[in-house]
């Protein structure tokens, strides 16, 4: 857990490191939030490791007024994050810096990662099963649908391979950050039809949302991300369709309205 979260957060303040050159207005609190963001993930790390470091868990750990402490630093912490990431993003939201293309994936990925981040709070209420007393072991909350948290998983990520799990579409929001921007400015070199290249982001923009919302639908009705039920799948597949359908349709309208243009030219 200590090196997931290292690199999660490496790349979450690399990244609005670069998006702070963007910033056009407020750039005084914008940097403030961005140092406020620097500390809070530098004090999850500390604590992460630091309960690692001793055997212990970190998150959901209420076995001790002293565990209880320290998660409650650490929702602190992580709250903090959240109201710091939206008072920086207000600075991006409207920048003029930055190119069309790229503003529009960045309001993309600000939004989803926000409702990402928001889907770790949904994590913290005590399951049934776990305030029962005859199961009592110290821990309220869990990533787990379905089944007890630290069962089977993917390797490295850790996703349990037998039940829903609220973290995938937790790390799917908060990397939204990333992915985003990395197609609006990869379209932007391989695209030269503006058009075409609004239509990709809102698309990326629109299936990567809805893929956040299948996930955790799925993770909340207990299935494990390696057997998606036929609803699911068959939803992804709608998905999928509908956005191909959409952007062919898109294509044809221009194709179209540029024929019409040459012949009154």
């Amino acid at each position: 857990k200590p090196l997931k979260f290292l690199i999660s957060a490496t790349f979450y303040a690399t990244t609005f490191s670069w998006l702070y050159t963007f910033v056009e207005k407020g750039k005084g609190l914008a940097s403030k939030m961005g140092n406020v963001i620097a500390l809070m993930l530098i004090v999850e790390l500390v604590v992460i490791v630091g309960m690692a470091s001793v055997g212990s868990t970190s998150h959901f750990n209420v076995s001790t007024p002293f565990n209880i402490a320290i998660w409650s630093l650490m929702a602190t912490a992580i709250s903090i994050v959240w109201l710091a990431t939206f008072s920086l993003s207000t600075g991006l939201w409207n920048s003029q810096i930055m190119s069309a293309d790229l503003r529009l994936a960045v309001r993309w990925s600000i939004g989803l990662g926000l409702a990402g981040m928001g889907i770790a709070f949904t994590m913290t209420p005590p399951q049934p099963q776990q305030v029962l007393p005859e199961n009592w072991a110290g821990i309220a909350g869990a990533h787990t649908v379905g089944a007890a948290d630290g069962g089977p998983g993917l390797p490295f990520l850790g996703w349990s391979t037998q039940a829903g799990d609220l973290r995938i579409s937790h790390f799917l929001g908060l990397h939204a950050l990333q992915v985003l921007p990395l197609i609006a400015v990869v379209s932007s070199i391989l695209v030269t039809n503006y058009f075409v290249r609004r239509a990709i982001i809102m698309g990326a923009g629109v299936a990567y949302a809805l893929l956040i919302a299948f996930t955790y639908v799925q993770a909340l009705l207990g299935e494990t991300i390696v057997q998606p039920s036929t609803l699911i799948f068959l939803g992804i597949i709608l998905i999928v369709g509908m956005l191909s359908t959409g952007f062919s349709l898109f294509r044809s309208r221009k194709d179209e309205t540029l024929k019409t243009r040459a012949r009154v030219s």
